[in-house]
């Protein structure tokens, strides 16, 4: 049987992670980042979230050969903090180690060529063989240790898992220090996807915040679903973004209109509907607030107002044939419907921009 056969839920220690919060947003951000990365150097993979470990990358959606498996843990505490010896060794009260659970994560599948990596925005404090300072690199190889440190986490780690000290090769085993900033891990995130645009289309205007706020959406509905994939194929559907599905999604926003260009297109629409100059010029000047409040982020009140839209955009009367006659019924519809009191505050042209915004996409 081949490996990725075997791949399903049953392989999967812990889901806590799949119920969100704060606290995993550095996984996601970090996975998002590690997604950019894979596209420049690999022609073909599938990352997983939330699958024996925080990230799990194959390096095809077919028929797999090698597995990366990444734990991936947000350092708290003072400014200085990094991980030791004692506490990527020492076994909490319940469960084991942080090492020994990627060991126990390696020994999953062992047929597949698999590695495994420790992630972390802090340092590692290890002892290296040539005499240079752990906490410097942004990454290094187990193997790299000082002999006398390497036997001794070596000899923990196949204590802890009852195991012969060979079965612990550390050339398998990489550390990995994230530059993400944590006190604002979207903008950060943002500018590694401006990076990646530039390298990967440097001629293009694509928006790097439309194309990581669209990336990291897909990323948490597939670390917070809780449906267990009984097989391989429904894993990749359920937990993984394939190169595939990157693409597509990279498509779409390379095809997307610049917002000004679609603010433009609809004043001039109007223009052309004879639609009068006062009507016009209000509806120009409330798609510049209304712009403002989409790269602010929105909030629950926009996020609710672009779902009426969207709501209403599949009932339009066939009588309709301009995008005025258009933005006023689904303003209309808005206005008169139960939800009306949640966007009493918004007026009219407000409104009308944000809906011929969404016909003008």
């Amino acid at each position: 049987m081949a490996f990725h056969e075997n791949l399903n839920d049953s392989l999967t220690k812990e889901r806590g992670g799949r119920h969100g919060g704060k606290g995993h947003e550095f996984q996601r951000y970090w996975a998002l980042c590690h997604l950019l990365k894979l596209d420049l150097e690999q022609n073909d993979y599938i990352l997983m979230v939330e699958f024996i470990e925080d990230v799990a990358v194959l390096n095809t959606a077919t028929a797999p050969t090698e597995l990366d498996l990444f734990q991936i843990k947000k350092k708290e505490g003072a400014v200085g903090a990094k991980w030791t010896k004692t506490t990527l060794v020492k076994p909490p009260k319940e469960g084991k180690s942080i090492l020994a659970k990627l060991y126990e994560s390696k020994r999953i599948s062992p047929d597949a060529k698999a590695s495994i990596a420790f992630v972390s925005n802090a340092p590692v404090d290890l002892t290296l063989h040539d005499g240079s300072a752990s906490t410097e690199r942004e990454r290094f190889c187990a193997d790299e240790l000082e002999v006398t440190l390497k036997g001794s986490l070596q000899k923990s780690i196949a204590d802890e898992l009852k195991c012969d000290v060979q079965d612990i090769e550390f050339g398998a085993l990489k550390f990995i220090r994230s530059p993400l900033a944590m006190d604002d891990l979207e903008t950060h995130a943002i500018g590694r996807v401006s990076s990646y645009l530039g390298v990967k289309f440097p001629t293009h205007g694509a928006r790097a915040d439309v194309f990581c706020k669209a990336l990291y959406g897909e990323i948490k509905i597939r670390a917070t679903s809780t449906q267990d994939a009984a097989s391989f194929a429904e894993l990749c559907e359920i937990r993984g973004i394939a190169k595939s599905q990157f693409d597509l999604m990279l498509a779409t926003t390379l095809a997307r209109k610049p917002d000004g260009e679609i603010i433009n297109t609809a004043i001039s629409s109007l223009t052309q509907e004879n639609v009068p100059f006062v009507e016009r010029n209000k509806v120009k000047e409330a798609s510049r607030r209304y712009l403002i409040d989409k790269a602010g982020k929105g909030g629950a009140i926009l996020a609710s107002l672009e779902q009426a839209i969207e709501h209403h955009f599949s009932n339009i009367p066939n009588s309709l044939i301009t995008s005025w006659g258009v933005a006023n019924w689904i303003e209309n519809e808005i206005t008169t419907s139960a939800q009306a009191s949640k966007f009493s505050m918004l007026d009219k042209a407000y409104l009308l921009a944000a809906i011929l915004y969404r016909i003008n996409q």
